[in-house]
């Protein structure tokens, strides 16, 4: 087709970004047929040829703005990131969508083009996967906030607080509540919050004991922190942060820091997706703004600038 020639001629000259002759190639059909009828009553009007008419019905879509942002964050961050779509985004005239599930579930969606602005992962490791294929922008990358590891049980639980996560203490409670009941943690095949809960695990020489039949996996810390809400599991491991903002849980034990990797979250800017805008919100997350923000959903901020 004449239109089809010479939208990928603009393209190929750079007139029209390369992502824009990927949503003309999806939804090409439907505006040529729209064109077609129109052309000969658009040109009257305008004078201008039909394939720029279709070019700037194009540009000015909803899904081409560059101010209309998309953001994976970890489960653990969602509360943040939709307290900044609902009273901040729109004061930066900027629009966010949010996507939230484990750092490594939104990793993998990336590494296979996910269309994402702003990238935000609890672990480093998803951060580095990430790196080898070349898809950070190195600029715009830097831990903003942490967390700490938390053993929680339902709310009307008789378990009392622990001050002293020990292996001794660990094992006297799992000996008396998981005989017949799973402990629910992340899965720490891939999650972050499981892959730091079986690193405090192992160096206390509790792992060992744990296994299928008393474990249940919850494919990002949210589903996990649900299993013990609704007492379905008598105990759980997850992060501060989740288990403050929910209701039907309490925090029975902190673990030590030195059990595990530091529970840092990372911020960055996928390189292909970067645009003033993307920047102007990454810049906000290292606000003093954004750091009582963080703080008022229970994390300790690192990597501020002032």
């Amino acid at each position: 087709m004449k239109i089809y020639k010479k939208i990928l001629n603009l393209v190929d000259k750079r007139y029209i970004p390369s992502y824009i002759s990927i949503r003309t190639l999806i939804i090409f059909e439907g505006l040529y047929n729209f064109v077609f009828i129109m052309q000969s009553f658009l040109f009257k009007i305008t004078k201008a040829p039909y394939y720029i008419l279709l070019f700037l019905l194009l540009i000015n879509s909803p899904q081409a703005a560059e101010n209309n942002l998309l953001i994976y964050a970890a489960a653990s961050t969602n509360d943040i990131f939709k307290e900044i779509q609902k009273d901040i985004a729109n004061k930066m005239n900027i629009k966010i969508r949010i996507s939230s599930s484990s750092s490594s579930t939104l990793a993998k969606q990336i590494i296979s083009g996910a269309p994402t602005n702003i990238y935000i992962s609890a672990s480093k490791l998803w951060i580095n996967e990430l790196n080898k294929k070349n898809l950070l922008d190195h600029k715009y990358l830097k831990p903003i906030f942490k967390n700490k590891l938390v053993l929680i049980a339902p709310i009307n639980s008789e378990i009392k607080y622990l001050d002293n996560l020990n292996s001794e203490n660990l094992l006297n409670l799992f000996n008396k509540y998981l005989n017949n009941s799973r402990i629910s943690i992340a899965d720490p095949n891939h999650v972050p919050a499981g892959i730091y809960t079986k690193e405090a695990l192992t160096k206390l020489k509790i792992w060992q004991y744990l296994n299928r039949d008393n474990m249940a996996w919850g494919g990002d810390v949210r589903r996990t922190l649900k299993f013990v809400a609704l007492s379905n599991s008598p105990l759980g491991i997850v992060y501060h942060t989740d288990a403050i903002a929910e209701p039907n849980v309490k925090i029975i034990g902190i673990f030590d820091e030195n059990l595990h990797s530091p529970i840092n979250y990372w911020a960055t800017i996928i390189k292909k997706n970067n645009n003033e805008h993307s920047i102007k919100l990454f810049k906000f997350l290292s606000s003093d703004l954004a750091k009582n923000l963080y703080t008022n959903h229970g994390f300790e901020t690192i990597g501020l600038e002032k």
